[in-house]
């Protein structure tokens, strides 16, 4: 059991448990220097002594959800991706699916975990996050089968514009969201996997034999 998994939050209500964690990823994500206590609680709706009486300071309350996004992310995202599957589109589809999943629960995780690591608010834990990402990208483009290309089509270049696609178009879509209203994610949630469907669907055909 990991120190997260010990951590006395973890006894409380789920759903409350979750305000408060994405009210923090929140707040964490403008910055740690601008990020306020007050702003969180009143995000997820509980008093500062209770949110003191979890995590003791602002301090800890950063590393707490750090590791736990850290933890998070690669049980339910990376962990999750198979492998053995060869095409990129369906192997990058899987990726779509697990982050929107992902971010249904927890709609800032992915930017609270890149402004994190930009601004290294934990060193030591954001190394291993660090080490996590720099092992999945040359992993996730191993193995697929090239073969499906259109002769002519370098499957590299093909590859790389299939990818930047979806990051960019998914990205695009979760900045427009409230990032801890849950009820506008669940609204958008099959128009969003619809339109990047319909992108995969246009690549096919351009790309594919």
């Amino acid at each position: 059991m990991s120190d997260c998994e010990r951590h006395k939050i973890m006894a409380i209500d789920r759903e409350k448990r979750d305000r408060i964690i994405n009210a923090a990823m929140k707040e964490f994500n403008k910055g740690y220097k601008n990020a306020s206590t007050d702003a969180i609680v009143k995000e997820a709706g509980i008093s500062k002594g209770l949110l003191f009486h979890y995590f003791g300071s602002k301090d800890k309350l950063l590393d707490f959800i750090i590791e736990y996004a850290i933890e998070v992310v690669v049980k339910e995202y990376f962990e999750l991706i198979n492998f053995e599957q060869r095409d990129i589109l369906e192997r990058i589809w899987q990726t779509v699916l697990l982050k929107f999943d992902l971010s249904y629960k927890y709609p800032m995780m992915f930017d609270f975990l890149t402004t994190a690591y930009k601004e290294n608010m934990n060193g030591v834990v954001l190394e291993m996050y660090g080490r996590v990402m720099s092992e999945f990208t040359p992993r996730f483009f191993s193995g697929i089968d090239e073969s499906l290309f259109k002769d002519g089509i370098e499957p590299k270049m093909a590859m790389n514009v299939i990818y930047w696609t979806q990051v960019g178009y998914s990205h695009s879509q979760l900045e427009q969201i409230d990032s801890t209203d849950i009820i506008d994610f669940q609204k958008e949630y099959e128009r969003y996997l619809s339109e990047i469907q319909s992108y995969f669907d246009l690549f096919r055909k351009i790309f594919y034999k």
